[in-house]
């Protein structure tokens, strides 16, 4: 792996890990957590599907031709990985570093969806679109968020950094920094340490090689949808 692929796989290891630091033996530890995490397992193939898929552009010739060959590969890999532990998270998913899924199991995520920094998904969880109405569209997920198991999250619509969605619970609408989402329907508790022990081994935005900043909750402005774009550019 080159360096920028790196960086975001070794920030997904590093929440599962705590491994902080780049080290002789990170790569050891790499292929120990694939050996025994499905769930970072598919996170790494996801993430190096995406990654090969972006390098065909601007080759030519044989070069472009292997490069699609190796994305093809990968893609099957994560097809099969997919099928075998009920993972549908496609690899253009824009999904933040340091991405964590608690256990493996049925998991849905909508392509279209964005998830940022930092954030944990629990088994049972589907992130989906909806196709009519004022909230037709995928969900903008902001950083340090923390989704409960069999909670379901639809629509076009914005949750907050720093926010705790309950196991089982059902969104629809916009959530605001600091906040707990209980139930069916949901219904919005405002709590400013919402995720403080639920999300650690937390990494900073720029590289993975910082010291763990679990005790620091990110406080800035939550994006709006008409910034989804240049949020992951």
């Amino acid at each position: 792996m080159n360096d920028k692929l790196k960086d975001i796989v070794y920030s997904d290891l590093f929440r599962y890990t705590g491994n902080a630091r780049r080290t002789k033996n990170i790569y050891t530890t790499y292929l120990q957590e694939l050996a025994s995490s499905p769930e970072f397992h598919y996170i790494a193939l996801m993430r190096q599907t995406k990654f090969y898929e972006d390098e065909i552009k601007g080759k030519e010739g044989i070069i472009k031709y292997f490069c699609k060959a190796r994305f093809n590969i990968y893609n099957w890999m994560l097809t099969q990985m997919s099928h075998k532990y009920h993972f549908q998270i496609p690899y253009d998913t824009k999904i933040g570093k340091g991405f964590y899924l608690a256990h493996f199991g049925r998991v849905i995520i909508h392509p279209k969806a964005e998830i940022g920094y930092n954030c944990n998904v629990s088994t049972g969880v589907v992130i989906g679109t909806q196709f009519r109405g004022k909230r037709k569209g995928a969900p903008h997920i902001g950083n340090f968020v923390w989704v409960g198991a069999n909670a379901v999250i639809v629509g076009n619509i914005t949750i907050g950094n720093n926010v705790l969605i309950a196991p089982g619970a059902y969104v629809n609408f916009d959530v605001p920094d600091g906040s707990i989402v209980i139930g069916n329907p949901g219904l919005i508790r405002r709590a400013p340490g919402a995720t403080l022990s639920y999300i650690n081994n937390t990494i900073s935005f720029d590289e993975y090689n910082v010291k763990s900043d679990t005790a620091q909750v990110n406080t800035s402005t939550v994006p709006t949808r008409l910034t989804r774009q240049s949020r992951f550019q």
